[in-house]
């Protein structure tokens, strides 16, 4: 489980916060370092560089989906589904930083093509996930085609929550955002398993068609003899 991802989160805020204020490339690591509270030397090691110390929060995301789904004990695509749900869910509990970083990435387009590269990391590890789990015949292009659905599902889910949040929506807002969410992928799920999952989908049993010929006032008795001869 994520433990105090806010406290984690909230040195990162505060130097993003910096960046935005003075600008990307105008703010040297050293005030950097000041503003998060740490040394010149432990900014780099704890982050690597500007650039990573912006994405700090996602490293740990992803790395906490990556934990969730080999631990889990779901069936693949609700698996998933639930990791992506944990994604908007720490978004969400850390609004600042979320918020922030999508502030920097309108100002600083090297930092959008970060995000992007992001994003398909995670849905690399979803994809990992399915292709290790599904049945074979959902391996290849299933596990594929669902993975990319859950990640732009969630994405628009977490752009209309950006938006959201910018405007200064509540925290009740928050939580219909993250049930909304949770109704979509649901729906996906329901959407992809009869092909990535069969097994998982109650068979439906066809209706018994009895055709007979009887003479007429044929008696009930011999009526239901003659149904129960066909069945046999």
């Amino acid at each position: 489980m994520v433990k105090n991802s806010a406290t984690q989160d909230a040195g990162p805020a505060v130097a993003i916060e910096l960046l935005i204020r003075q600008g990307y490339n105008s703010t040297p690591v050293e005030e950097l370092a000041d503003a998060a509270g740490i040394s010149r030397s432990t900014f780099f090691r704890k982050f690597g560089s500007k650039e990573d110390m912006v994405f700090a929060d996602h490293e740990r995301i992803l790395a906490q989906a990556e934990a969730d789904l080999a631990a889990t004990t779901l069936d693949p695509l609700h698996a998933v589904a639930e990791a992506a749900l944990m994604v908007l869910d720490q978004h969400i509990k850390n609004r600042a930083t979320t918020l922030l970083r999508n502030q920097l990435l309108h100002q600083v387009r090297a930092l959008r093509d970060r995000e992007l590269v992001t994003t398909h990391r995670y849905e690399r590890a979803f994809r990992h996930h399915l292709q290790s789990t599904l049945p074979e015949t959902g391996r290849e292009y299933g596990a594929v085609a669902f993975a990319a659905a859950v990640v732009a599902v969630h994405n628009k889910a977490l752009r209309q929550w950006l938006q959201n949040a910018a405007n200064g929506a509540d925290e009740l807002l928050d939580k219909e955002m993250a049930a909304q969410l949770r109704q979509e992928l649901r729906a996906l799920v329901e959407i992809f398993r009869p092909a990535l999952s069969p097994s998982s989908v109650p068979e439906l049993r066809r209706p018994a068609v009895v055709v007979t010929v009887l003479e007429p006032g044929t008696g009930t008795d011999e009526i239901l003899d003659a149904v129960r001869d066909a069945l046999s």
